[in-house]
């Protein structure tokens, strides 16, 4: 076997890979790789094809042996570990496992077959023990898994599976009680898909700081959702929907960096309102405008100042943007907007006479007209 083990080790020197590496894929020890190297010992008959997929070899190259259409194999194998080739026995973990370590050992450097074993190892029930026809406790197992997931991190260049890896790791860590190395660890999250470093901060900061980062992590997802509802400014359904999360998110009403966002959702929605006919409808969600105009032109007279957030969601974040990107206050951009013919079907309600001369004498008040 001497011809075999100089085999190995110049295959795996060529592919710039340490026998610890090489021993990291195959599940051995590195001590076991040494002595196929000088020729003192032998890899099982076993590891003869999982050596040929490591080092890159076809198996009669090494010694001979046929393994057929790889790549089909090779997929149907993944479709098993991910559960994904309709088997019930995905809903043994015992058995699934069995499979996937075996899955492993025929295609050991395909990194989402070792992510599904640690997957498993990790999801094994409490009362596991050799008895049960395992060869190791939970713990170990366990421990495995670890060690394996953060193989994985080592080897893959992929970042779907590496954040994959990171979440499991983290709420592992977590479980653990290891929170400071799971935050660390949680940092280095590539984004992917809804896994990110922030998603995953959650959980692992506590007290203050944990809530903090929750709360700042809630407003960016609320941010977003608006931003994404007004993309619909014709909208009706979506322009409410900006309305009513807004106030079920902020009931207290001190809006301050959502001040705008709710001023344009109200003066839309009466705008579409009255296109409608909708007239009634439309003059009391101007009368709710006017209202938060005012509300709004108090605030940005405070800019640079610091404001905290008073409702639960959010009573430990503050702003100190402006709350209106425009020249013009709220109240003068109102009065201007009330002026668009689009509002000609309610010009000679008495109701929306009062809105006017409500808004014009705020506007004055603001200019310091008589």
């Amino acid at each position: 076997m001497t011809g075999i083990g100089q085999k190995i080790k110049d295959l795996r020197k060529k592919a710039d890979m340490t026998q610890d590496r090489l021993a990291d894929y195959l599940g051995v020890s590195a001590q076991a790789v040494s002595k196929w190297e000088v020729g003192s010992a032998s890899p099982d008959l076993a590891l003869i094809a999982p050596l040929c997929k490591v080092l890159g070899c076809t198996s009669d190259e090494l010694l001979g042996i046929r393994t057929g259409d790889e790549d089909s194999r090779e997929h149907e194998l993944y479709m098993m570990a991910s559960g994904n080739d309709g088997n019930p026995d995905r809903f043994d973990t015992r058995l699934h496992l069995q499979k996937c370590l075996a899955a492993v050992e025929e295609y050991p450097r395909n990194l989402w077959l070792h992510y599904y074993c640690a997957m498993n190892e990790m999801m094994l029930p409490d009362d596991l023990s050799p008895a049960e026809g395992q060869a190791k406790t939970r713990r170990e197992h366990v421990e495995a898994a670890e060690k394996r997931y953060r193989f994985i991190l080592e080897e893959t260049e992929d970042d779907g599976l590496r954040a994959c890896v990171i979440n499991n790791l983290v709420l592992f860590l977590v479980q653990e009680g290891r929170r400071e190395e799971a935050a660390e660890l949680a940092r280095s999250c590539p984004t992917s898909g809804k896994l990110s470093p922030d998603f995953l901060l959650l959980y692992c900061l506590e007290g203050e700081e944990g809530e903090r980062h929750w709360q700042w992590y809630v407003k960016g997802k609320l941010i977003e959702l608006l931003l994404a509802l007004s993309r619909r400014r014709e909208n009706l359904a979506a322009l409410e929907a900006i309305e009513g999360i807004l106030r079920v998110m902020l009931p207290d009403g001190n809006y301050l960096g959502f001040y705008n966002d709710l001023y344009l959702s109200l003066e839309k929605q009466a705008e579409l309102l009255t296109r409608a006919g909708r007239y009634d409808e439309a003059v009391k969600k101007l009368a709710e405008t006017c209202e938060t105009c005012r509300r709004l032109d108090a605030v940005n007279s405070r800019v640079g100042e610091t404001l905290p957030y008073t409702a639960p969601l959010f009573d430990l974040l503050d702003s100190t943007m402006p709350f209106l990107s425009m020249a013009n206050t709220a109240t003068q951009d109102a009065v201007y907007w009330l002026r668009h013919p689009c509002f000609d079907p309610l010009r000679e309600r008495e109701d929306f006479k009062a809105l006017i001369a409500e808004l014009e004498r705020g506007e004055k008040a603001e200019t310091g007209e008589a």
